[in-house]
């Protein structure tokens, strides 16, 4: 007998036996015993959360001979459905099935009586993947659909569906499975299979799993194929590239004690060790939202991801203020992710950014109290060739403006092979003017940008906050800032800043123009200094 997966040995068999969705599953029993039967339903939320399994045993319920809103599964009709082979059941895949051929087809068939049971359930997955005909061909059936036909619709993406078909259907929104439930289905799964496990072994599988019932099956799956009758935490840790939570506290230990060194080895450690550093960054992001919850409560019963033991190695290792410029380092590093082309720099390049961040603050502590520090001042002005005195940081004063036709220009001339490499190399090279008292807080400004477009004679960074794009833009900064990067790359720059918002709208107008084949052609964009 071939191999049956978990997700299909296990599909529930009666309502009792959902997990999660208990609000949903008693409406739907209560309709069934109360008779009052929909013609149209439509069963919506996150994939693996249960619809199409509930939309089946509905249909089960509905045909079972004992009645009552019952699923006896010792009637012909029950034993049918189990088999998968009841005749008035009818599941279609929208997927492959989605034009309007198929749907006459299936109108066609829906006049005729059921054979076996009181009613012919038509169940269709994925019915958002239906074209705009077939859809219309639909909505005339279930506007006079006969008395003995019922459909169930199931998608995830409601957004998607004719309002004209949602406006004539019962919907229910399934939520995600809470975790515990998660965990518990799965440790009765392992106990009926005879498994040794370690509970601590199901929690990431869990996480993983994001509320999806069948992507947690899916991964014990996989788990029990590779660890056969034992599974152990390392085995899931191993298989899914994940990091403990103990080496996540470690590297959050390293950034806090400035050890680069260390959070450099642990970076490797992770990518040779095949970590997926995406969902490494995640799991930081947890981490630290559990360390805000606790510095604003103290409250241990509130911590989601760390334990207690963790929690005490990390309470006193980042102030509040800390912890949210790392939050938002670790968010925008998550959202660059999707459109890196080199992973492994953006993730080495977030870390170097927490450890500088906490280095940053050090030194602008020193430089207030005035202690002296020793620096090799000559080879800062060899770099960078600065013959006249470094002015300070400006906070306010009049400020470059490019109107958008220019930056547009820039876009198009930008030089992507140049900006990927100078985002690689971005923190690593402005970092060596940290600690200069002269070039410490242009270095600073710096280092909290992205290099976002590079011509030959043009930079523009990058900000999460329009208070610090707006620094970079003061006139009075602009000299210094150009000498510094100058070092780098090793020609006079004019440099700008955009704000995340200002970044936004623009790529919008550049895309909307490229569609419309309106950008300027690339050979013939001259840009000036102002």
């Amino acid at each position: 007998m071939s191999y049956k997966v978990l997700y299909r040995k296990y599909r529930p068999k009666a309502f009792n036996e959902v997990a999660g969705q208990k609000a949903i599953i008693q409406t739907l029993s209560n309709a069934l015993k109360s008779n009052k039967i929909s013609h149209a339903y439509l069963f919506t939320g996150p994939r693996g959360t249960g619809k199409t399994t509930t939309a089946k045993l509905f249909a089960k319920a509905i045909n079972c001979e004992k009645g009552n809103g019952e699923i006896c599964n010792e009637c012909d009709n029950c034993l049918s459905a189990n088999k998968n082979a009841h005749p008035d059941i009818i599941e279609i895949d929208a997927a492959s099935n989605n034009g309007v051929d198929e749907v006459r087809n299936l109108i066609d068939k829906v006049k005729f009586a059921p054979i076996k049971g009181k009613y012919k359930v038509y169940i269709i997955d994925e019915v958002h993947m239906m074209t705009p005909g077939a859809f219309n061909a639909l909505l005339k059936t279930l506007e006079e659909p006969p008395a003995h036909v019922i459909f169930i619709l199931a998608t995830t993406e409601p957004h998607k569906v004719l309002p004209t078909i949602l406006s004539r259907c019962q919907r229910y929104d399934f939520s995600k499975i809470d975790e515990n439930a998660i965990a518990d289905y799965l440790m009765d799964v392992l106990d009926k299979e005879g498994v040794e496990y370690d509970s601590k072994a199901l929690l990431p599988i869990v996480s993983i799993a994001d509320g999806g019932m069948r992507d947690a099956l899916m991964m014990l799956d996989q788990v029990l194929s590779y660890s056969n009758k034992k599974i152990t935490e390392k085995d899931v840790l191993d298989l899914f590239g994940i990091a403990s939570l103990e080496e996540k506290v470690d590297l959050l230990n390293d950034i806090a004690s400035k050890n680069t060194n260390g959070v450099l080895s642990r970076a490797s450690f992770f990518l040779e060790g095949g970590v997926d550093i995406k969902r490494l960054t995640i799991s930081l992001l947890d981490i630290l939202k559990d360390l805000l919850v606790y510095h604003t409560t103290h409250e241990v019963n509130l911590m989601t991801t760390l334990k207690e033991k963790e929690l005490h190695q990390l309470e006193n290792s980042f102030s509040i203020e800390e912890i949210n410029e790392m939050i938002e380092i670790l968010i925008k590093a998550e959202s660059d992710f999707k459109v890196v082309s080199n992973p492994r720099s953006l993730f080495e390049i977030t870390l170097l950014k927490l450890v500088t961040l906490n280095n940053k603050k050090k030194v602008e502590k020193v430089i207030e109290k005035k202690i002296e520090t020793p620096i090799n001042e000559t080879k800062v002005e060899e770099k960078i060739e600065v013959k006249e005195d470094i002015k300070p940081l400006e906070l306010e004063g009049e400020s470059n403006h490019l109107d958008d036709d220019t930056i547009i220009k820039l876009m198009v001339s930008g030089n992507k092979d140049e900006r990927v490499s100078l985002v690689e190399k971005w923190t690593r090279s402005i970092s060596q003017f940290s600690a200069d008292p002269k070039l410490g807080k242009y270095a600073s400004l710096l280092l909290d940008a992205t290099p976002y477009i590079i011509t030959k004679n043009v930079l523009i960074l990058n900000y999460d906050f329009e208070r610090l794009a707006n620094k970079v833009n003061i006139k009075s900064n602009q000299i210094n800032l150009s000498k510094l990067l100058e070092s780098i790359l090793k020609r006079h720059v004019f440099v700008y800043a955009l704000s995340r918002s200002e970044e936004l709208r623009l790529r919008k107008l550049f895309l909307n123009l490229r569609q419309i084949n309106k950008l300027p052609n690339k050979e013939e964009i001259e840009i000036k200094e102002n």
